[in-house]
């Protein structure tokens, strides 16, 4: 059994995996060593884990995992992944990585990849035919937006709740912040979609992260959500690495 841990900017994801699935799945504000411990305790038949950050490296966590656990591997530039990367490794972050490499295993072969990943930040990477990831674009995410258009303004109000998902035009200017930035994002996602399968009509595309399940409603391009997408390519990169 693996332990599967994803630290991501405001919530961590563990999940307790086999060689091929997620079993069972967790979410923390910050793994600490006390929950670690309790993980570890509830499920006796670990044998490896994988750690990936996109924030500090919790260095105590490590230590109490290699105490524990016979592997365990931490997802940096080094980490041997199985399709080829032309993206600068040094650069990339560790859940952009897991979610190409977890796309990549679930897709059939030989086709044109787009996974899609919306939460703080919005990242759209592409993977070839012939396994290559090519690499991908950063732009901000759904409440990144509302928070800069807060932030960067005197009157506009910060909307911390979307309730409102129509894509027409707001008669209040709660609802014009909201369908504005919802709008934008649709007409983005739907654009890099549109642009990959005018050259390849049966690229496959895979959509995660917190805002997912909206997006996809919204769309008109058919995309395949996958919430546990990098916890799956985390386990897979594990897989190859063991």
């Amino acid at each position: 059994m693996n332990l599967i841990i994803d630290q991501g900017n405001t919530v961590c994801k563990v999940a307790i995996a086999t060689e091929e699935e997620l079993v069972q799945c967790y979410t923390f504000p910050h793994l600490s060593l006390r929950d670690a411990g309790q993980i570890l305790s509830a499920h006796p038949s670990l044998e490896a884990a994988i750690y990936s950050s996109v924030a500090r490296v919790d260095k105590p966590l490590l230590g109490l995992l290699s105490e524990r656990l016979p592997s365990v591997v931490m997802v940096d530039e080094h980490t041997a992944v199985p399709l080829e990367v032309a993206y600068d490794r040094k650069r990339l972050g560790s859940d952009r990585l897991a979610a190409v490499v977890g796309a990549y295993s679930l897709a059939p072969r030989e086709r044109e990849l787009l996974i899609v990943d919306s939460g703080t930040a919005i990242t759209f990477e592409r993977v070839t035919s012939s396994g290559t990831y090519l690499g991908g674009n950063i732009s901000p995410g759904l409440y990144t937006r509302l928070k800069a258009l807060n932030h960067f303004t005197s009157r506009l109000p910060l909307l911390s709740d979307l309730k409102d998902t129509s894509l027409g035009y707001g008669t209040t200017t709660q609802e014009a912040l909201s369908r504005g930035a919802l709008r934008g994002l649709i007409y983005e996602v739907d654009g890099y979609i549109r642009s990959l399968r005018s050259l390849h009509p049966e690229a496959v595309v895979y959509l995660t992260g917190g805002d997912a399940q909206m997006i996809q409603e919204l769309l008109e391009e058919d995309v395949y959500v996958e919430p546990n997408l990098v916890l799956f390519g985390l386990n897979k990169i594990l897989e190859y690495n063991k």
